[in-house]
């Protein structure tokens, strides 16, 4: 019953917030309701129509105009009314101010006489601003956040149905039409309604191409045969398409070394025919105009040609290595002290690098270094990183990434690229001028911490030095600190009180530094002019982390070594140094307490989460897939996918003739056991945009790992998987759903965090907005862990045939509040379906009968104090979307 009147006052507050919404609608004016696009064949986007159209109704998000209601909440008398009261005590606060401003003055002026002084310090008091006052709450509330109402314009009508008709030529239907109808209902409003006849849509069944320039013509054959690119025969004669087609090959032909080739170069000439509605296509290619060197204000024409790179220059803009005055020595040299829009540099640097081909020495890359005193960065180093050497064929797409590659330096606080035609023909030289960043920093950054719903504080003091070595290696040393809020490992009413006020406790104390340091090249080998096709970094860090709560003391030191590859600008691939990516090792110290409830409880998945523990990892890969940003605008969605996959202690496992066992039975490494294990995990991230300022998205997650060997129970801690919280399942506090089917209501020794090896879930949220600060979603959250082998401590986790029976459901809303550097979310899902309940009452719907008889034959007459209630809503504090 209670979820019925929920759905009651609901449907209620839906009528409320969407009645009266021509309160402000002028008498025998319509409120424009909406826009409808009717087409005969559905061969045009209705998305694209509709924006066309001139008039747009009110803002409507899930079916409420949400702005409107704003506006309309509020009499607009009673403001202005108000209004006009406040600015009248404005003005009056006003001639006060400049009263008390002519008086303080004219007793400064006394006293400036007094002492024969003819000037004095003159007192300004600034008045209050009446031209754009501070509005007052329901001021700012209606005009801020509301709009008022749209009323139908019948100039707009006739125009959008003109600007409807010009959209279909353009998209290739030239003898289309179009008829608008407009229906007035009785309550105020009006839809507006218009109706597309597209016709025949032409065609181009032939092209022909115009220039003057051999090289040109061969060019655009290279690019209808690169199998990138469509050709556009037996496509519609659309202006948009060619539009996109004229940009296409003017990027080919800047590719393939025509410099300055721009789509004005470009013109398209149609020879229709009505008949069968066809269009034989004309491309024609035009010369360049550049200014003349040797009249002034005069252009000429200059013909198609392959640019070469001539000379590559480096500038280096800055004088901090400079010995002496650079002042003194410009104006010794008679030169000012800039050229152009940066500093002069005066220093010049030759590199050249060769290298031995069958057993001849030939010069591969040359450079210029342009500098002020001594280089602080190897020229090889930023050599290297030129796409554009000497002697080669010039390439916009090389140009550009010259410049990403430099900016991913981090050694230069800008970047800038020129390229400069020199007299000889077909000559340019490639110009970079670099402006250096701070080599030495330091920050301090204080934090608040959600991790799945529990809060903390905690600051980092941070040391950067970004060219350690010259040669490009950044060193980051870091000391942070804070207190944290984690769940009990146990308690009693995990369910209840305690566990709601644990994200307000601040019971866990961490501490602890780290040093990275980062290397350009695969270190320690050498680094080559191949290698930086999938920019190679190499990345050395180490940490220790100590961390205090009530029940346990626990030291994590751990040092990682991977080699980081990017390739273009969506795919990103890292690989630990193989054998030894990853060492770590765990200390803890449990109080007595603890120790005796581990200890009773006899629970050997427990027992090895909370123990020393040694990890050895003799692999670690990771890839990264995100989609670029040409399809984003395209509309076409985006799609993220990231796998990882890890093996731990198989090496170590070679040498246990020589290993000592330790308590628990495991082989030892330097006395502690070292876990074993292979382990996966995949996810997928899809988004589609929605509409204007919509867009659904998709999350996939799959992880599994092994234990085996030298590991019997489950996956060490930290490798291992979780459901929950407010970045998976949200009808779940974080980490307390499973593992699978486990009935944690009847354990009355459970505990607050729940792990497993296997995790499987998906999500789909509708993301829309309220305004530019304020947007909402609605989400389904699926998913569970399972364990790979039977716990007896937790019967119906491990993972079997029946694991699709065993996924959790929830749905739900969200709040997420836009402030530009971050979002801030809220969110509150719902559970409709819990696999560990009776099968009877598994769903929201279903009667509890079952669930309380299982109470009833565990705990007696009195098990409504052991039971917690099902089906209770999670609320979830998160920075950031979910995914």
């Amino acid at each position: 019953m209670k979820f019925k009147h929920t759905y009651i006052l609901l449907i209620v507050a839906l009528v409320f917030i969407s009645c009266k919404q021509t309160k402000y609608v002028p008498e025998g004016q319509f409120l424009l309701k909406k826009n409808e696009v009717v087409l005969n064949k559905k061969q045009l986007s209705k998305d694209d129509l509709e924006s066309i159209i001139r008039q747009q109704p009110n803002y409507k998000s899930i079916g409420i105009k949400w702005k409107l209601f704003a506006y309309n909440r509020f009499d607009s008398l009673k403001i202005a009314n108000k209004r006009q009261r406040l600015n009248k005590r404005l003005a009056a606060k006003n001639v006060k101010r400049g009263l008390k401003e002519d008086r303080i003055n004219k007793k400064r002026i006394e006293k400036a006489r007094e002492k024969g002084k003819t000037d004095y310090t003159k007192k300004l008091i600034t008045p209050k601003d009446t031209v754009s006052p501070r509005k007052f709450l329901r001021e700012w509330y209606k005009y801020k956040i509301g709009r008022p109402p749209v009323i139908f314009d019948s100039t707009l009508f006739e125009k959008s149905q003109e600007q409807l008709l010009a959209y279909m030529k353009k998209r290739g239907y030239y003898y289309g039409s179009v008829a608008g109808f407009i229906d007035y209902k009785k309550n105020g409003k009006c839809i507006v309604s218009y109706h597309l006849e597209e016709g025949e849509k032409y065609i181009i069944d032939s092209v022909y191409i115009i220039s003057d320039t051999e090289l040109v013509t061969e060019k655009y054959n290279l690019f209808l045969n690169n199998g990138e690119n469509k050709s556009i025969l037996k496509q519609a004669f659309d202006s948009e398409l060619l539009e996109d087609y004229r940009m296409d090959i003017s990027t080919f032909m800047r590719n393939e070394g025509l410099y300055g080739f721009s789509p004005n170069h470009i013109k398209f000439l149609a020879d229709t025919t009505k008949a069968k509605s066809s269009v034989q296509l004309g491309i024609q290619f035009s010369d360049r105009y550049i200014k003349s060197k040797e009249v002034k204000d005069s252009i000429i024409r200059k013909r198609q040609q392959e640019a070469y790179i001539s000379n590559v220059y480096f500038h280096i803009i800055d004088t901090l290595h400079f010995e002496g005055s650079f002042q003194d020595e410009i104006d010794r040299l008679g030169l000012n002290i800039s050229d152009g829009q940066f500093l002069r540099t005066i220093n010049i640097t030759e590199f050249t690098y060769e290298k031995k081909r069958k057993s001849k020495r030939v010069r591969n890359r040359m450079a210029f270094f342009m500098h002020n005193g001594e280089l602080q960065v190897k020229p090889r180093v930023l050599e290297v990183q030129n796409y554009l050497k000497k002697g080669s064929l010039y390439s916009e797409k090389k140009l550009e990434q010259t410049y990403l590659s430099l900016l991913r330096m981090d050694l230069y606080q800008a970047v800038k690229t020129e390229l400069v035609e020199t007299d000889s023909a077909g000559q340019i030289e490639a110009h970079y001028y670099l402006v250096p960043s701070k080599k030495q920093t330091f920050g301090f950054e204080p934090s608040a911490i959600n991790s799945n719903g529990f809060l903390g504080v905690a600051a980092t003091i941070n040391y950067i030095n970004r060219n350690l070595f010259k040669g490009a290696q950044k060193l980051t040393l870091s000391l942070s600190g804070g207190f944290e809020s984690q769940p009990p490992v146990f308690d009693e009413t995990l369910d209840g009180d305690k566990i709601e006020t644990a994200s307000r406790s601040f019971n866990t104390f961490e501490f602890g530094p780290s040093l990275k340091l980062e290397l350009p090249g695969l270190f320690p080998f050498k680094m080559t002019n191949r290698s930086k096709n999938f920019r190679p970094r190499t990345i050395i860090s180490s940490a220790y982390n100590y961390q205090k709560r009530d029940d346990f003391v626990r030291g994590t030191f751990q040092l990682n070594y991977d080699y980081s590859f990017s390739n273009k600008k969506t795919m990103r691939f890292d690989i630990g140094l193989p054998g030894a990516s990853v060492i770590k090792f765990v200390r803890i110290t449990k109080t007595m307490e603890f120790q005796d409830r581990l200890e009773a409880l006899n629970d050997l998945f427990l027992i090895n989460a909370y123990s020393n523990q040694f990890v050895w990892q003799d692999l670690n890969l990771t890839f990264e897939f995100n989609s670029n940003k040409k399809e984003r605008r395209k509309g076409n969605g985006q799609i993220f996918y990231k796998a990882s996959l890890d093996a731990a202690g198989n090496i170590l496992s070679l040498f246990q003739n020589s290993q000592d066992t330790v308590g628990n039975g495991q082989f030892g490494f330097v006395g502690v056991g070292y876990s074993q294990f292979l382990r996966m995990d995949n996810e997928l991230i899809l988004a589609k945009p929605v509409g204007t300022d919509g867009s659904i998205n998709f999350r996939a997650i799959l992880g599994a790992g092994l234990p085996y060997g030298n590991t019997t129970t489950s996956l060490p801690y930290d490798y291992s998987f979780f459901a929950g919280g407010a970045n998976d399942n949200r009808g779940w506090r974080a980490r307390s759903l499973g593992p699978g089917a486990y009935k944690y209501y009847l354990d009355t020794n459970r505990t607050a965090t729940q792990i497993g090896d296997i995790r499987l879930g998906s999500s789909i949220e509708y993301r829309f907005a309220f305004s530019s600060l304020v947007k909402g979603g609605l989400f389904i959250d699926a998913g569970n862990v399972w364990s790979i082998f039977e716990d007896k401590n937790r019967i119906g986790g491990q993972f079997s045939k029946n694991w699709f029976n065993e996924i959790a459901l929830a749905a739900g809303f969200g709040l997420r509040f836009d402030l530009d550097y971050f979002i801030v979310r809220v969110d509150i899902g719902f559970p409709i379906k819990n696999p560990a309940l009776p099968k009877e009452a598994q769903w929201v719907f279903n009667s509890r009968k079952a669930y309380n008889d299982e109470g009833l034959a565990k705990f007696g007459t009195d098990y409504k104090s052991f039971l917690p209630l099902p089906f209770i809503p999670a609320f979830h504090f998160g920075i950031g979307y979910p995914f």
